[in-house]
């Protein structure tokens, strides 16, 4: 792991870490940290037993540092990521929605790496969206110039990730700066 992605990485589980519980992984994989988020949004009248409606939203967020990036690692990541994160979903009557986003980092991939990436999804409705829905998101950071290359569920993701990434990087180039 190199000392950038090992300050990015770092970075994000430290802004991640205001809303969500962040778990580190250490078991010798790409697999670095896993970030949870738990939201419970309701409205009730007078008192709460009288909800007229409640919202329960979850995200299990996935760091991954690939190194570098091919269509191997891009299915590890896949696969990896939907083993854990599916048993996690919990569909009820008050579930909205569960997002599984894996954020790879690398500092080079082959192109049709990235273009599988693009391709990748998975999408599961629980009692045609009665009980809420599951989505895989993807996102992927160059390192070497913070660009980002996301699914089409993780469109969302990208803006926040690309600000969150780029101050990290631009940070760490001005202590480079200072040290020399």
């Amino acid at each position: 792991m190199s000392q950038l992605s090992e300050k990015v990485i770092q970075g994000l589980k430290n802004a991640y870490a205001v809303y969500y519980d962040v778990e580190e992984i250490s078991d010798g994989t790409a697999l670095k940290a896993r970030c949870d988020y738990h939201m419970r949004d309701s409205q009730y009248v007078l008192v709460k037993k009288a909800e007229l409606w409640v919202a329960e939203n979850h995200e299990y967020l996935y760091l991954w540092d690939a190194g570098r990036l091919d269509t191997a690692m891009v299915e590890e990541i896949f696969k990896k990521t939907l083993a854990d994160g599916e048993p996690r979903v919990r569909p009820h009557s008050q579930h909205m929605y569960t997002y599984l986003t894996a954020v790879a980092l690398y500092s080079s991939a082959q192109p049709d790496a990235l273009e599988r990436l693009k391709k990748l999804k998975k999408r599961r409705e629980f009692k045609l969206s009665l009980h809420g829905w599951m989505e895989f998101r993807i996102a992927a950071v160059d390192l070497s110039n913070g660009e980002i290359t996301v699914n089409r569920a993780g469109k969302a993701l990208a803006k926040d990730l690309k600000r969150l990434t780029d101050r990290i990087i631009s940070a760490n180039q001005i202590g480079e700066e200072k040290t020399q």
